[in-house]
């Protein structure tokens, strides 16, 4: 009975050494496979990948500027005399050709009345002397008048018409003295400065009023070379006026100088921007101004902070079946946060946009998103 029972107890020792055994070498092998699976993961970079496109592409040019009326004019006495009446006080709309003062014409209606009668009467004798060599001209067919006489009457004609166009001339001067007694807008706008009060004596060329038309205005900066190739007639601008709570209003480029100034280098460039039906807009008011620069024709374009430079080149790292490599690119131009790519790249290919600090030459690497915007 004693013996059965040891054997019994070695038979359960053997067994519980042998699951021992069996449990450690599972341990051992759950413990091997977590570590390769680690290490796996520890060699596999996360990244965030752009997938490369061509697009049209734009960038924002800031500038800051004066807004100025479309159209200015200062209006010039041209007479001599005192002011008798106005018309227009300072803030007053304007129509075109409009009497905006008037200055005393007493004298130049004089004249220019005596012109008229002068002509009449000049045109009258004109016509008496043609009645005359009308009737001579007979006489001297049928041999009643010497041919002295109707030599004077044909003088007579001529110099009746000479009285006459001198007499028109003297009218056209008198009557633009007349009319210079009327100070008138050649445009149609807003009274923005006025010089002269009722009783203000004025002589030829003093400013005496000024006009500015408030329905357009415009705004003038200065492009740079770099730049002016990407700019149009008819491009976009965004206008911020700073006294209008900056409000941003939308201006189009107008006019591009063919010549750069010879002091900057920049091209001159004017863009519009239409007012409002109440004319909030001001002359004078400061802007900031962003000009839309875009490329004409759709381009291969990364953003900017995929580039990286080393020793003068630059390169992106381009994922082939998860593997970032390192590959040389050649660059264009630059619009805002993009790059134009010349070479090294095609469209559809996927690079790395963010995480290039963790890899090398060729790293294999999985991809977290991928950001198209």
């Amino acid at each position: 009975m004693k013996i059965l029972l040891s054997m019994i107890i070695m038979l359960f020792l053997s067994s519980c050494a042998q699951n021992d055994s069996q449990t450690d070498a599972s341990v051992a092998e759950e413990t091997v496979a977590e570590t390769s699976l680690n290490e796996e993961e520890t060699n596999t970079i996360p990244v965030e990948a752009y997938v490369v496109k061509k697009d049209k592409v734009e960038e924002k040019l800031p500038f800051t500027a004066i807004l100025k009326p479309l159209h200015s004019v200062d209006i010039v006495s041209e007479a001599t005399g005192k002011v008798i009446k106005i018309n227009k006080e300072l803030g007053s709309s304007v129509s075109k050709n409009e009497i905006l003062a008037i200055i005393d014409d007493v004298v130049a209606k004089s004249n220019y009345e005596q012109a008229k009668a002068q002509v009449l009467t000049t045109k009258n004798n004109l016509k008496i002397a043609e009645l005359n060599l009308k009737s001579d001209k007979q006489l001297f067919e049928n041999s009643d008048i010497s041919q002295l006489e109707y030599n004077n009457s044909e003088l007579t004609v001529k110099t009746a018409e000479a009285n006459h166009l001198a007499a028109l001339a003297n009218q056209n001067f008198m009557q633009k003295q007349f009319q210079d007694t009327r100070l008138v807008s050649p445009i149609k706008g807003v009274v923005a400065r006025k010089f002269v009060e009722l009783g203000s004596m004025v002589n030829p060329s003093m400013t005496v009023y000024r006009v500015v038309d408030l329905t357009v205005l415009k705004l003038e900066v200065g492009v740079p070379q770099s730049f002016i190739s990407n700019i149009e007639i008819g491009g976009e601008a965004e206008v911020t006026i700073t006294a209008l709570k900056n409000k941003i209003y939308l201006g189009f480029v107008k006019y591009i100088s063919p010549q750069a100034d010879e002091t900057t280098g920049a091209f001159m460039t004017e863009i519009h921007v239409k007012n409002t039906v109440d004319k909030i807009i001001k002359a004078g008011m400061s802007s900031k101004v962003n000009l839309v620069l875009k490329s004409k024709d759709k381009q291969l374009i990364i953003p900017n902070h995929a580039l990286i430079t080393k020793n003068g080149e630059k390169y992106i790292y381009k994922i082939v079946k998860n593997i970032a490599k390192l590959v040389p690119v050649t660059t264009g131009d630059s619009y805002g946060s993009n790059a134009v790519i010349e070479k090294g790249l095609a469209e559809g290919d996927t690079i790395v946009v963010v995480g290039m600090k963790n890899l090398g030459i060729e790293t294999k690497v999985w991809i977290e998103t991928i950001n198209n915007k």
